[in-house]
């Protein structure tokens, strides 16, 4: 058979490159056995004697048999150059990382006699390339853990690089969503870069660019996010990319809406109780009188007609007198550990036969157990029908409603929605529909959702809406639940 026979010797021209290289260099046969070796090779295994007739994989694998992914035997197969990296261990704990080539060697008729084997001691390399990975494993730590989203773009305006609260702010599952597409098209939507886009003003001028926005349509209610961007410069001090700084401010925003509207609720409350204790005796003076009149005297049909009209009325305004001093004395809210479903049982209950009456189909869907909340039973059953009432009145021709309640593990709340087909709510008027005596409809005063609001704040919860005309409306009431209870 014409190849490689031992004893192979190189050429004195051959030697003399090889031992200039100072690389471990082997040639094997198909039974892995080693048919020369250089002097490197032998003292990269930590040999002093020669190798010549040992396997391949006892030089570095010490005994432990063929190594995992041997690339000379994939060189045998595939007549191609492989390469691999193993790591040989010694019984000291120390060990050493190996690059590994393997060429294969031909003979005249093109078979692969043999395979030569270049060992490189790369292990500074794969030392120098752990601490790069562990520092950068910090650093991306550091990156994700920061609260507010960080992105990094080019100056095509294309995405490089996120933090985790971009991932969660824009709900996108994975980074493979955002890398590599437009900024604008991932967090706008757009198919351009905005005219105020603080980050052009950044490569342009290489300055920090600074910018409020307010996202609607993205999101299930409005977001307030301050966007700030800082210059990246390359070596020759070129702006090559800039850093987009996202700032949630939603929250804040809220918290300052919050608190103008409890000093407004304030003065209406204090003008509230004044007018309902001024109105309060003169109208039961009334209520009683007429009553009396009714009672006591023979009148005729047509003056009792009229007698039941002041009558009613009177009870009407009695109504809305309370309606008032509920609203301005919120303060005799009881908490006590209570059920939320309950609650809604209660407050379904009440509307049942109005709800067979404009043919609304009620469903309500809870589970058996839920977690206990602290409550006041009687005055969030008011609350709860207040917003099935309201659902109630926008769908006069029918229509169905759904009440169901559930644990948001993740958030720790109880929460209980209220969704319904009626006619919507436009989003003009969706800022205004907790504000007292603000209403849409030809009856009422308005102050049901405001009593409404009023309760489930002073039961620490949030009430949001979510409204499209045509369409219909969905309340979603939250609850803190305390691990205590």
């Amino acid at each position: 058979m014409e190849g490689i026979k031992p004893p192979f010797t190189p050429s004195q021209e051959l030697k003399a490159l090889i031992k200039g290289l100072g690389v471990g260099i082997v040639i094997i046969d198909k039974d892995m056995k080693v048919l020369w070796a250089n002097h490197a090779s032998a003292a990269l295994a930590g040999r002093h004697k020669c190798v010549k007739g040992s396997y391949c994989y006892d030089l570095l694998n010490k005994g432990r048999g063929p190594c995992k992914g041997c690339p000379s035997d994939k060189a045998f197969k595939t007549r191609n150059v492989e390469r691999s990296r193993i790591y040989a261990g010694n019984t000291n704990g120390g060990g050493k990382y190996i690059e590994l080539t393997a060429s294969p060697v031909f003979d005249k008729k093109r078979d692969v006699v043999a395979v030569a084997v270049i060992y490189c001691d790369v292990t500074p390399n794969v030392e120098v390339e752990n601490q790069l990975k562990e520092h950068r494993d910090r650093l991306q730590a550091v990156f994700d853990g920061i609260g507010d989203g960080i992105s990094v773009i080019d100056r095509d305006f294309n995405i490089k690089r996120v933090n985790r609260e971009i991932l969660r702010i824009f709900k996108k599952k994975d980074f493979s969503d955002i890398l590599g597409r437009k900024c604008y098209e991932v967090y706008l939507q757009a198919d351009k870069a905005c005219d105020d886009c603080p980050a052009q003003r950044s490569f342009k001028d290489g300055a920090k660019g600074q910018l409020s926005k307010v996202w609607g349509g993205r999101f299930k209610e409005k977001r307030v996010f301050d966007i700030s961007t800082f210059p990246i410069r390359d070596s020759n001090d070129n702006v090559a990319q800039v850093i987009e700084y996202f700032r949630d401010n939603t929250g804040m925003l809220k918290l300052e809406e919050q608190i103008l509207r409890y000093e407004r609720l304030a003065g209406v409350g204090e003008l509230a109780m004044g007018i309902a204790h001024e109105l309060r005796n003169p109208i039961g003076n009334i209520n009683a009188s007429v009553q009396f009149c009714l009672d006591r005297y023979a009148v005729d049909k047509k003056m009792k007609r009229h007698l039941r009209v002041i009558l009613r009325n009177s009870e009407s305004a009695n109504r809305i007198i309370k309606d008032l001093l509920d609203f301005a004395r919120p303060d005799d809210i009881v908490l006590k550990a209570g059920s939320v479903s309950k609650v809604l049982e209660r407050a379904c209950a009440l509307v049942k036969t109005r709800c067979l009456k404009q043919r609304v189909r009620l469903y309500k869907k809870w589970p058996q157990r839920l977690p206990v909340v602290m409550l006041d039973a009687r005055r969030l059953a008011g609350a709860f029908l207040n917003l099935i009432l309201n659902a109630l009145d926008a769908m006069p021709e029918g229509g169905s409603m759904i009440v169901a309640s559930y644990f948001n593990k993740q958030a720790k709340e109880l929460v209980a929605t209220f969704t319904d087909t009626g006619d919507g709510i436009s989003a003009e008027n969706i800022p205004n529909i907790f504000d007292p005596f603000f209403s849409t409809k030809k009856s009422g005063v308005g102050l049901g959702l405001s009593i409404a609001h009023h309760i489930i704040t002073h039961h620490n919860g949030t009430i949001l809406i979510n409204s499209k005309q045509g369409i219909g409306t969905e309340v979603t009431v939250s609850f803190p639940v305390s691990q205590d209870l």
